[in-house]
């Protein structure tokens, strides 16, 4: 994993802090303020004080300012804006505070015949392998009967992002689809904000905001997450309700890859999932 590095890095940095202020309202924080406000959140001279630096080098910070900043301040405006441990992480990678991941991380890996046997053994679980992109490295029966034929889709766009935001529909298949997609987007840029250099990334986003009319309202939210064993929902239209626990295991040769599965959570989804199938 590499940090963020140059202009880009540093507006990331300074889009993730702004976001994080003006989510927060004075209330939060304990300061008493009874005043109206144009604007919502904290106002910066609110997260200076409260973080021990000056109103001028908090302004610079988020202006993207080329400044360097001590672990101190960060634990101080982490503390300071109420960052959870997800965010905490991602602001101390976006300043360059976590050691890069061996090799190349631009470079795009492949799949490998044993990654791909156990992709079949595990029908008729769905499962599915990713790269660091969320690029769709290969999957199996059981996945492409839930979601779509990956190999019909254009190869810039065997992408398990885009199949969520820019394949319609994924809106359908999903239960609750707002709150899953979400949370994807969200770990989906933790990666992406670490490597702003990268043309992959670059291009996932910027091929969501030419099609899909909502992404933007999505990702200019700049929420983060970790990644969590979750139950995804779904209403499949020939399988019909499904609940499936999501798993993700990291190839260990290539940190890189990562194989996603899914398993049934109640028995009548253990059922069902044979239908995908047949």
């Amino acid at each position: 994993m590499t940090t963020p590095s140059g202009d880009a890095g540093r507006r990331a940095l300074g889009a993730f802090l702004r976001s994080r202020r003006e989510r927060l309202s004075p209330d939060d924080v304990g300061i008493c303020d009874s005043s109206r406000r144009r604007t919502p959140g904290l106002r910066r001279e609110e997260v200076a004080a409260l973080s021990g630096v000056s109103l001028s080098w908090y302004t610079w910070l988020e202006q993207g300012r080329d400044i360097k900043v001590s672990r101190q301040v960060l634990a101080a405006l982490a503390r300071s804006l109420r960052l959870s441990p997800p965010e905490v992480r991602h602001l101390y990678r976006l300043c360059d505070e976590l050691p890069p991941e061996l090799g190349d991380p631009h470079s795009c890996p492949g799949s490998d015949g044993q990654l791909d046997a156990m992709l079949r053994a595990l029908e008729p679980n769905p499962a599915v392998l990713l790269d660091q992109h969320w690029d769709v490295l290969a999957w199996n029966r059981a996945e492409a009967a839930l979601f779509t034929d990956y190999a019909a889709l254009p190869v810039e766009r065997r992408n398990m992002l885009w199949v969520i935001f820019g394949w319609p529909p994924a809106r359908f298949l999903m239960t609750d689809w707002e709150a899953q997609a979400s949370q994807v987007l969200a770990q989906f840029r933790v990666r992406a904000d670490e490597e702003p250099g990268d043309p992959r990334f670059a291009a996932v986003v910027a091929d969501l905001l030419a099609v899909v009319p909502d992404f933007a309202r999505f990702w200019q939210r700049h929420e983060v997450a970790d990644y969590q064993t979750v139950d995804k929902h779904f209403t499949h239209p020939r399988a019909g309700r499904l609940v499936l626990r999501q798993s993700k295991l990291i190839a260990a040769d290539d940190p890189r890859v990562h194989l996603l599965a899914r398993f049934p959570a109640d028995e009548s989804t253990k059922g069902a999932l044979a239908l995908l199938i047949e």
